[in-house]
């Protein structure tokens, strides 16, 4: 489902900013729960929970340079009571 989410993400920003590649404007990366210390919250732009299906995602925007972002995604479990 991420993977969709992912798919859809890149279409919409690729004719928002019309571009022809996704090389133009940012990348997407996708990290494995032990890799929770790749994800370094002080250098993003925003953060949020993002719940895709029945998974739920920590998901943040670092900005590189005026055109050119990084969203990355870590897998995170939620606890339902």
């Amino acid at each position: 489902m991420l993977r969709a989410y992912i798919a859809k993400r890149i279409t919409a920003l690729m004719n928002e900013y019309s571009v022809n590649t996704l090389d133009d404007i940012g990348c997407f990366v996708v990290l494995d729960k032990e890799e929770f210390s790749e994800f370094s919250v002080p250098e993003m732009e925003y953060v949020e929970v993002l719940e895709i299906g029945d998974s739920c995602y920590l998901h943040g925007v670092k900005i590189i340079s005026d055109s050119y972002g990084e969203d990355t995604y870590l897998p995170v479990e939620v606890v339902q009571k």
